[in-house]
């Protein structure tokens, strides 16, 4: 069973498509393993906050069919197909990182270049598993927070409340 690592993020009905999206993903994969969710103004464009969070899956689907399926949930769930990549959106479910895969694999680049490019994927992974190195990098994801630019955007804690408990209360 491999890994996942999936950056799920929503600012249209944020919070509606974020839990929406949580519910099919444990419905597709099983057990979910989730960061806190932080909550950050739109970089790009001008539109309602964001909520991201990442989650962790175990499958033994190949990426392609993952791909796929990741897609199809975006799809179920009001996502448009050809949109600008600065705009609104219902809910974009992102492959981060699979195991120790590195470099490019059915299309797709590992771990994604935004993890270590933007705040939103990079500081709830830091909260979910501080002492993560992900591929290709010396540092933990805790350190590279710590070192991270923080000029793109603010980012702060969102209490969300997704099967019962709040998500976001970081446990130390």
């Amino acid at each position: 069973m491999a890994r996942v690592y999936l950056s799920l993020g929503s600012n249209i009905e944020a919070e509606k498509y974020i839990l929406k999206g949580l519910d099919a993903l444990y419905q597709a994969y099983g057990d979910l393993q989730l960061s806190p969710a932080v909550e950050s103004e739109p970089v790009g464009f001008q539109g309602d906050n964001f909520i991201n969070l990442m989650a962790v899956i175990e499958t033994d689907l190949p990426l392609a069919e993952l791909s796929r399926q990741l897609r199809q949930i975006e799809y179920d769930h009001g996502r448009e197909e050809h949109v600008v990549k600065f705009s609104g959106r219902t809910l974009d479910i992102d492959i981060v990182m699979i195991d120790d895969l590195c470099g490019e694999h059915d299309g797709i680049r590992l771990p994604r270049r935004d993890l270590f490019e933007h705040g939103y994927m990079l500081y709830p992974t830091s909260l979910m598993e501080p002492d993560l190195v992900p591929p290709g990098q010396e540092k933990t994801a805790r350190q590279l927070w710590q070192v991270f630019p923080h000029t793109e955007q603010q980012l702060w804690l969102r209490e969300l409340f997704w099967q019962g408990r709040n998500i976001s209360e970081v446990q130390e």
